[in-house]
């Protein structure tokens, strides 16, 4: 495998200076417009020429238009690259050059970005000021972890085979039953906890594990990024980059009516596809999308947002009916994710961000949504286009 150097710096784009009145903050969509104006005339699954192009109609299929909101979200953005403080730690490991990268999905907790690296240390930042909190750190760093999630509203982590929670300034052991060791978590409530599979074009599943019962219900989901509830209703959004990429959206009333898995089967092949493939049950509504990505899907402002990716381009869009009307531009190009996850905190929404050809399934960057500000933070350089 090849090794390389990187040459980090730090930096921030902002369209407005920190501590401006918010309501002076105003989006430009004149770079989506003459991005597609430029490309879609060679994108044939399209069917468009270049004259055709305009806010109310940037890229049309049978199942799509795709257009320029008249209600832009306004959202500063602030663009920064922070590199990994233990580079230079010895580790034992035949992953060694992935080192600069997240073992673990980042997690928000009171206010701070915790990420956990590959020597088991965990690494802090206050997402208002973006600066190191290693205070937080010291505290946090007294034992070595495998994994890290929020866990019923906590901060809990994997160390010797043995889930620990954050209390009181101290990490406490705990008899806690949780399905995971590890992977991300995708959603948790009160009855559920929602995580996934992922095998590319070979299928993946979405799993509900039952805090109760303990038994682990599933579905297809291929691959599931995003749940929320809406209605008392399981929400799960789906994306796969394959060919021109595809969407999926699932609705389901009760995760109770799918199938059970058995444990020795998940996050395994089953006769060359995922698990997800032999759930019978069809209790629940879907809409396919295809030709677009949709990476991520959260709450703003009582809007419901989703991070799209089409053309070579990312931008924030609300969906209505057959319409995508983009909302926001972001950063005016393309932020590229395979396996991303998405979890809404009380003030915030965190996206985290994977790439193959960067780290494998490992964090690279991270979203975070709030206070009028999306942030995106790259680990070590910028992985953005």
């Amino acid at each position: 495998m090849k090794r390389y150097l990187y040459i980090v710096i730090i930096f921030l784009k902002s369209s407005i200076v920190f501590g401006q009145n918010p309501d002076d903050i105003s989006v430009s969509f004149d770079k989506i417009l003459k991005h597609f104006k430029e490309t879609i005339g060679y994108n044939f699954f399209a069917g468009q020429i270049n004259d055709t192009v305009s806010s109310s109609s940037l890229y049309r299929t049978k199942e799509f238009n795709v257009s320029i909101s008249k209600n832009p979200v306004l959202l500063d953005t602030t663009h920064i690259v922070i590199e990994n403080p233990y580079y230079n730690d010895k580790i034992d490991d035949y992953d060694d050059e992935f080192k600069n990268y997240p073992v673990s999905y980042s997690v928000l907790y009171e206010g701070t970005l915790v990420s956990l690296f590959r020597n088991g240390k965990f690494v802090c930042h206050n997402i208002l000021s973006l600066k190191r909190d290693t205070e937080f750190e010291k505290k946090l760093n007294t034992k070595k972890f495998k994994h890290h999630w929020i866990i019923n509203n906590k901060l809990g982590g994997l160390s010797r085979n043995k889930i620990y929670i954050w209390t009181n300034n101290k990490w406490k052991k705990t008899k806690i039953k949780f399905p995971l060791r590890k992977q991300p978590k995708l959603f948790e409530d009160d009855d559920f906890i929602v995580f996934n599979d992922c095998h590319g074009e070979w299928g993946g599943t979405i799993y509900f594990y039952d805090k109760v019962s303990r038994k682990i219900y599933f579905t297809e989901s291929t691959c599931a990024n995003s749940v929320y509830k809406r209605d008392g209703k399981y929400i799960v959004l789906a994306h796969l980059g394959h060919m021109m990429g595809t969407s999926d959206i699932k609705i389901i009333e009760n995760p109770r009516k799918l199938t059970i898995a058995k444990k020795r089967e998940i996050n395994k092949i089953k006769e060359g596809g995922a698990l997800g493939y032999s759930d019978k049950s069809k209790t629940y509504e879907e809409l396919n999308l295809y030709g677009i990505q949709l990476f991520s899907t959260f709450r703003y402002e009582e809007r419901q947002l989703y991070i799209v990716n089409l053309n070579e381009l990312t931008f924030l869009a609300e969906i209505e009916g057959n319409e995508i009307q983009i909302v926001h531009p972001i950063f005016d190009n393309e932020i590229y994710t395979h396996e991303p996850v998405t979890t809404s905190y009380e003030n915030y929404t965190l996206i985290n961000l994977d790439h193959y050809g960067t780290a494998r399934d490992k964090e690279v960057s991270v979203i975070i949504v709030g206070e009028k500000r999306i942030i995106l933070i790259d680990w070590n350089e910028k992985h953005s286009r």
